[in-house]
């Protein structure tokens, strides 16, 4: 019976956590980031290799990271996607002149 009630236990603290956080792995490792809105979205995400159109699709995540202070977690990514973006306009704009 205590093993069942220990499991209960952990359970209910996952259940809490996965409710009330969103777990971030970024460059800087993984940084727990409150909820805006307590619900089962975006619990684990993965940002290291976010862009844009990334962040466009987790809408609520950027929000609560913007919200936690933590914005340098979306601003590395922000950052990566924009100097690629311009490495791709001017390789393109180097590709026509040839």
């Amino acid at each position: 019976m205590s093993r069942f009630i220990a499991g209960m236990f952990c359970g209910a603290l996952l259940l809490f956590l996965a409710m009330h956080y969103h777990v971030v792995r970024g460059n800087n490792g993984v940084v727990l980031v409150p909820k805006i809105s307590n619900n089962l979205g975006d619990v684990y995400t993965d940002i290291r290799a976010f862009e844009l159109d990334d962040w466009k699709r987790h809408k609520t995540l950027a929000a609560a990271i913007m919200r936690s202070s933590q914005s340098d977690l979306i601003q590395g990514s922000a950052q990566r996607s924009f100097g690629q973006s311009v490495r791709e306009a001017v390789d393109g704009f180097l590709g026509e002149g040839s």
